[in-house]
């Protein structure tokens, strides 16, 4: 893998694991074929994305569908959970593009009533995740009525796709604020507790039973820079070290183009993730009428079974090599912000390799499924420190963070007129709004059309415009 060499803010470097801690990329590429075919498909139909968001989207597509069905006894139980940052800036390199690949095919599959909803609050996130039977229930058509309860069946485990994190990032942060709770919430559920509680006075009590949570979101590493800098408290208090970040290196951006015609998501794609999951198991879900519960209705579930994975000879030795390997690598080190993030890539690794071993080998988990593993936690571990080094660059011109927030603005909202835009921005007219869209224009980031009144509208330029 590529070594990083020091930066002038003092960050440590990417230094190459010992030879010892390697893995054959050839027994690597064995691993999986559906991870190597959804790859291929994802960059035929997200031409612009970073190589790696293709392979991040696929391996959270996978953690979602387990549902903490898949355990390996090592040490107690491990389960499959990833938390994945896709970062990097707005619109350069095709993260939302890429991520609904990944829940399109999801949706396909029948299976995207395991997402959790798209924005939340920590109260509601909460609620959501006990068995609450919603009101409205009894009224549902049958295929609602369905879906309703196979979201019950799994509750407490769910997957997330969170399109800006950066605003949640910045409303987290806040002492005392509504989403402050996710912080902890975040960290908690990484670690799949088997039960859950969270008491307060207006609320009472919420319990998750076997929580769970995969997550994928889009960040910016102007959203970063203020929360993940050298000596950040989320460093520290074990919250970076919960993600895997997947960073592209800076001026890599492509300017491929889509295919013509209709996307659609073959069947190879979809039938083996249908098969796994059936091969799970979904446990029956029952709704009574209760008189006590608050919406008049109750649901009675057994918990998933578990499906345990069964370790080839030689995969212990080889995640200690890489884990020792790595604690070695941080031992050398006088900045402890990564020593969490170190700490955790061999637990990263494993998870990976499970997920790859339930989907192709019915739970053998094989030297290379481990391969695999590492080697996706070996571009974690450098696109960690090419986000470290960009964070830690200087505060970005006035002018570029403007234009960054246009760029925000516009890919939330699907395009607009100079004023439109200019009504999002605090300190800047619709003049200076203008003046920052057409130098997007001219740079290729941003296409134009008229309005009926002949004002110029503003857009993400695709590869097709």
């Amino acid at each position: 893998m590529d070594s990083l060499a020091h930066h002038s803010s003092g960050q440590i470097e990417c230094r190459p694991l010992p030879e010892e801690a390697r893995v054959d990329p050839n027994l690597a590429g064995e691993a999986s074929p559906w991870l190597d075919s959804y790859i291929t498909f994802s960059r035929e139909w997200s031409p612009r994305a970073y190589d790696g968001f293709h392979e991040a989207v696929a391996l959270w597509l996978l953690s979602t569908i387990a549902a903490r069905r898949v355990v390996l006894h090592f040490g107690g139980k491990r389960y499959t959970p990833l938390m994945i940052a896709l970062a990097s800036r707005t619109s350069l390199y095709a993260k939302t593009t890429t991520a609904e690949i990944g829940i399109d095919t999801l949706r396909t599959a029948g299976l995207d009533w395991l997402l959790a909803a798209d924005d939340t609050t920590p109260q509601r996130f909460l609620y959501d995740m006990g068995m609450h039977v919603p009101h409205e229930y009894p009224g549902l058509l049958p295929p609602e009525q369905e879906r309703t309860r196979n979201r019950l069946a799994f509750a407490g485990q769910q997957g997330w796709f969170y399109e800006e994190f950066g605003q949640k990032l910045h409303a987290m942060m806040r002492e005392g604020g509504l989403m402050a709770d996710f912080r902890g919430i975040l960290r908690r559920f990484d670690s799949c507790p088997e039960r859950y509680e969270n008491r307060t006075l207006s609320r009472g009590t919420d319990i998750i039973m076997r929580p769970y949570l995969a997550l994928l979101c889009n960040i910016t590493p102007a959203d970063l820079q203020p929360f993940a800098k050298s000596g950040s408290a989320l460093w520290n208090d074990g919250f970076w070290a919960r993600f895997a970040f997947v960073t592209p290196p800076i001026d890599s951006r492509s300017t491929a183009q889509f295919p013509v015609g209709e996307r659609t998501i073959p069947h190879d794609l979809t039938a083996p993730l249908q098969e796994w999951h059936a091969r799970l198991g979904m446990p029956q879900v029952i709704i009574q009428h209760a008189q006590h519960a608050p919406e008049g209705l109750r649901a009675l579930c057994e918990p998933a079974q578990e499906s345990a994975c069964l370790l080839e000879d030689g995969i212990r030795e080889a995640f200690y090599r890489y884990n020792d390997a790595l604690l070695n690598l941080m031992s050398d080190e006088a900045n402890t912000d990564l020593d969490g993030n170190y700490a955790r890539f061999a637990e990263k690794a494993l998870r990976i390799a499970m997920l790859l071993a339930s989907l192709e080998s019915q739970d053998h988990l094989q030297m290379r499924h481990w391969a695999r593993g590492q080697e996706i936690a070996e571009r974690w571990r450098a696109s960690l420190h090419r986000l470290l080094i960009q964070v830690n660059e200087p505060t970005p011109s006035e002018g570029a963070q403007r234009e960054e927030k246009i760029l925000q603005i516009i890919s939330k909202h699907g395009g607009g007129t100079a004023a439109e835009i200019s009504r999002y921005i605090r300190g800047m007219s619709a003049y200076e709004v203008y003046k920052r869209l057409l130098i997007l224009d001219k740079a290729g980031i941003l296409k134009t059309t008229k309005t009926q009144r002949g004002t110029l509208r503003f857009h993400l330029a695709t590869p097709e415009s």
